[in-house]
């Protein structure tokens, strides 16, 4: 017979599965619901680079081939045999990658026997549409593919630590370092520096060989990464000539707004911000860098009760998460300071990379509640605080985007029609419709391309 405490874990991973796949059901609608299927942005480049000989050998054997993320030639190649080449292909992959990003953590709370009522606002962060623009420009697939691998990755490690390891799981934390290396691209950098804390914290406390070898294979892997972005050529549109030195002269404060900023948008969406007090009634920067400053508190708080009451003796996969998290800002603001707008962080293509921190900071605190002690009332209150001040923004946020589906699809309904027609275009008006800031004959050529093998909006006409 089953007794009460395993009939109530398994209840508790059946609500959690069922949270899982009702947010994978929600964000296909909204594929449906917000986009049309065409190509632009991004997908100019793409086309014109890799159409329509999606596995053309030149294109995939170069130097700087892991920069160019492996995995896309196949996916690609699929697309383009089954599907003429959807962007709402690529979309469901996104979705399906931010949904593993939910089931890796309900099989983690699974695990440690959480009460699925933490799932909801985890959930709610994780499916939050603070990330529309990931998940309907269809390019970014690999990383949310990347980010649920990542997760994937750190509940093996967790499990580990904990002794429940296997066999296979120590095959696999050796090997999937050179898997997540086909689908990460430079998000290998922030995973690479996560786990090597990670292992050389579990060998100061196990000192098993197994963490230095899979040490060795993550390093191995962001050292390959290394050697073939050294072969590629980058280019940064509308970025500044600039010293990062001469930008801190000229406004000491830009980089602290620009990563305290990053921080409000893991919680609250730009759309969201923007009509926060009615149609096209913002916030005020005060109030967004006063978000920021109380999800940094957030983090703060998290790893001092972490620390403070050993729940790392319990589980390191909460710690991992928040890591990779603050890793990301850091890299984010590291990188997008060219750009000169302190609001770049906010742009909700960082939506997932943020949401990973997030929900460290939700299972730290899930997993604070099952230990006792004299504190624990009064820390309990300050985590439900800001629980719902979370799941709030998340709310909020997506509240906001569901607004401007209508208006979403209209956009992309009158983009398609306007590749269909696209000769009919003077080019700079037709760059603009399309996102498209560089060549125009790259743009041509691929709408060409399209065009001449009837794919994307093509497919299918006479």
């Amino acid at each position: 017979m089953i007794d009460g405490s395993s009939r109530k874990k398994y209840t508790d991973l059946l609500l959690c599965l069922l949270l899982t796949a009702l947010g994978g059901i929600f964000l296909l609608w909204y594929i449906r619901a917000a986009g049309a299927d065409v190509v632009y942005s991004d997908y100019i480049r793409i086309v014109e680079e890799y159409l329509p000989d999606a596995l053309d050998p030149q294109k995939l054997l170069v130097p700087d081939i892991l920069t160019r993320i492996p995995a896309t030639f196949l996916q690609r190649f699929i697309n383009v045999e089954l599907f003429s080449y959807s962007v709402t292909f690529d979309r469901v992959c996104s979705a399906l990658g931010i949904t593993g990003c939910a089931l890796m953590t309900a099989l983690y709370m699974h695990k440690e026997r959480m009460s699925a009522l933490w799932f909801i606002p985890i959930a709610t962060v994780t499916f939050s549409l603070n990330k529309w623009e990931i998940i309907l420009n269809g390019t970014a697939w690999a990383h949310t593919v990347a980010f649920a691998m990542f997760f994937l990755n750190y509940l093996l490690l967790d499990s580990y630590y904990e002794g429940r390891g296997s066999k296979w799981g120590r095959t696999a934390l050796c090997i999937m370092p050179f898997i997540i290396l086909l689908f990460s691209g430079e998000y290998i950098a922030s995973y690479a520096a996560v786990m090597a804390v990670a292992y050389i914290f579990c060998m100061l406390e196990q000192r098993d060989r197994i963490y230095i070898r899979g040490l060795v294979c993550t390093l191995a892997a962001l050292g390959l990464y290394l050697l073939s972005r050294h072969f590629a050529v980058w280019e940064h549109a509308g970025a500044t000539d600039m010293s990062l030195m001469e930008v801190v002269d000229e406004d000491p404060l830009f980089i602290p707004r620009l990563f305290i900023k990053s921080f409000a948008g893991a919680v609250l969406g730009q759309q969201a911000m923007a009509d926060f007090y009615g149609p096209a009634m913002p916030l005020s920067d005060s109030w967004v860098l006063l978000i920021g400053v109380l999800v940094i508190g957030a983090y703060i708080f998290a790893i001092a009760l972490y620390i403070r009451h050993s729940l790392w003796k319990r589980s390191i996969y909460p710690m991992i998460l928040m890591l990779s998290g603050g890793f990301n800002h850091v890299l984010v603001t590291a990188s997008r300071w060219i750009f000169l707008n302190d609001d770049y962080g906010l742009s909700s293509r960082y939506g997932a990379q943020f949401m990973i921190g997030i929900i460290g900071i939700l299972l730290t605190f899930a997993l604070y509640f099952k230990v006792r002690d004299k504190e624990k009332k009064r820390c309990g209150a300050l985590m439900m605080i800001l629980t719902v001040l979370i799941f709030a923004g998340s709310i909020l946020t997506t509240r906001a985007e569901l607004a401007i589906v209508p208006y979403r699809e209209q956009n992309y309904e009158a983009l398609r029609q306007a590749v269909l027609d696209y000769r009919s275009y003077e080019p700079e008006e037709l760059a603009g419709l399309l996102e498209w800031g560089k060549s125009e004959d790259t743009m041509y050529r691929a709408l060409e391309i399209l065009e001449d093998n009837r794919l994307n909006v093509f497919s299918g006409l006479d």
